[in-house]
């Protein structure tokens, strides 16, 4: 961005006030063309998947309908399933199909499955399936963003790398809304699309990183880009094509200098030859003894592409197929190294995550060295232009 003004002087005889009021103008539509204001889009998030039910309160009041018409209204209600296509409100009164409950302020929900609370903002839909219902919050997108933040990183980091964190994730967000448009959600609460946990994890750092970069977003050609990220790279990002099979021309491989200040960069794990077994069981490989286990394929990022392994037979497995059957919180990565033990095997590795687009933690070195965040999103998004959003 176009700082020069900065170095700037008020010419003789006009107000310093209305000079640098003209000068914020028009960096600012240098920066991002003049366009319809940003919108703030509704997001459909799917919070819950339960069984069980749910226990939702607000002292402000909620009011439910059906299909537009109002059915009930209370401080608080439990809607739990009765079949495939009916819902129970307060255990006795059954309603088929959806349910929307509309409100203000926050609004407390209390997964009957995992006895887990949160609160939320925005509006609801409860839909039923067939073992139990789904939850839907709608909630503008700037809200939403603070129920994010705090969840995938921490809002104490420095501001540029949060900054940074609120326009990746207010772009990833805003995609799924395009791509998932037809879908009764957008995207769902936990780690396979973003973790939202609500109000219950904003503040007012969040707050002010979303504030200062309201509705920009990340754009490729003029449209939306995939701004996948990640904890850690390790010290090199991976190309989705060897994560997704398919590439993205602002997502490339480059080593990055950034990140070892991490406590879990550098990280190890042991298993032992009878937990081996069981996961290349999961796995769908049919094999009753490890003799051993090899790397077969790195890709270009010298990530782990293949194994080998040998027993009674031999077999081969991809390497983003043993870190799901082995746990991605055990193997962190696919940058590592196995050694062969009399009990099991030990790999050692770096990084955290899958490696494809912004790597967290070199974001957060890179601020604290005076990096600004659109440096940042530049520097891991190759060829990218930051905009406001347009629907």
């Amino acid at each position: 961005m176009n700082n020069s003004y900065k170095q700037r002087k008020c010419p003789p005889g006009l107000n310093s006030t209305y000079f640098l009021l003209l000068i914020l103008i028009l960096v600012s539509s240098t920066t991002f063309p003049l366009q319809a204001a940003y919108q703030n889009p509704i997001l459909n998030v799917l919070l819950v998947d339960s069984s069980a039910g749910l226990f939702i309160s607000n002292p402000k009041g909620l009011t439910l309908s059906r299909n537009g018409t109002v059915i009930g209204s209370a401080e608080q209600v439990m809607i739990t399933p009765d079949s495939p296509h009916r819902l129970l409100i307060n255990k006795k009164l059954k309603n088929k199909g959806v349910i929307t409950i509309t409100t203000t302020g926050e609004t407390s929900v209390l997964n009957l499955d995992s006895h887990l609370k949160r609160r939320y903002l925005g509006t609801f839909t409860i839909k039923p399936f067939k073992g139990g219902l789904h939850l839907i919050n709608h909630i503008p997108t700037e809200s939403y963003l603070e129920g994010v933040l705090n969840a995938e990183i921490s809002t104490r980091w420095h501001m540029e790398v949060v900054k940074a964190q609120a326009v990746i994730s207010r772009t990833f967000a805003l995609f799924k809304r395009q791509k998932q448009s037809q879908q009764p959600w957008h995207l769902s609460a936990d780690h396979f699309d973003q973790v939202y946990k609500g109000t219950d994890i904003a503040d007012e750092r969040g707050k002010s990183a979303i504030l200062a970069t309201t509705g920009i977003v990340v754009g490729f050609r003029g449209q939306l880009a995939q701004t996948f990220y990640h904890s850690n790279c390790g010290g090199m990002t991976a190309d989705p094509g060897n994560v997704w099979q398919y590439k993205l021309p602002y997502l490339k491989i480059r080593e990055v200098p950034f990140g070892n200040k991490d406590p879990r960069y550098h990280w190890q794990a042991t298993i032992k030859n009878r937990e081996m077994v069981r996961i290349f069981k999961s796995a769908g490989i049919p094999i009753n003894h490890v003799g051993t286990l090899a790397i077969s394929k790195r890709t270009r990022s010298n990530r782990v592409h293949e194994l080998t392994i040998t027993g009674s037979t031999s077999h081969t497995l991809s390497g983003n197929g043993f870190r799901k059957a082995a746990g991605y919180k055990r193997i962190q990565s696919l940058l590592f190294n196995i050694n062969r033990i009399p009990e099991g095997f030990q790999f050692r590795g770096t990084g955290n995550g899958h490696g494809v687009g912004l790597s967290q933690w070199s974001a957060k070195e890179m601020a604290e060295e005076g990096y600004k965040y659109h440096e940042i999103l530049y520097y891991f998004y190759e060829g990218i232009e930051l905009m406001r959003h347009q629907e």
